[in-house]
């Protein structure tokens, strides 16, 4: 076998390899959204912890939510933005 044929034999097995391991990641996290839905809701604020407050959302996945550097009442009602599935969200003015 040549040198030529040797080259052409590594190329196919790295072309090969990078193949799989694509069919593999792609298999595994197919499921897994690449940009998660946006959701604006109108919610009341349930709790307070520290300088963040709490709030119940529609989100079948993940329903409670935490507002980062809330100063507002329990009580209150805002309308915050979140991401399907994360357990944060922000106020929107």
């Amino acid at each position: 076998m040549s040198f030529e044929g040797k080259r052409n034999l590594t190329v196919l097995f790295i072309v090969a390899g990078i193949a799989v391991v694509a069919f593999i990641a792609f298999s595994m996290f197919k499921d897994a959204p690449l940009i998660r839905e946006q959701i604006t809701e109108e919610v009341t604020i349930n709790g307070k912890i520290d300088n963040s407050c709490v709030v119940e959302t529609n989100d079948s996945v993940m329903s409670s939510k935490k507002i980062e550097n809330c100063d507002l009442m329990v009580g209150t009602k805002v309308t915050v933005l979140y991401q399907k599935a994360l357990p944060t969200a922000e106020i929107v003015k």
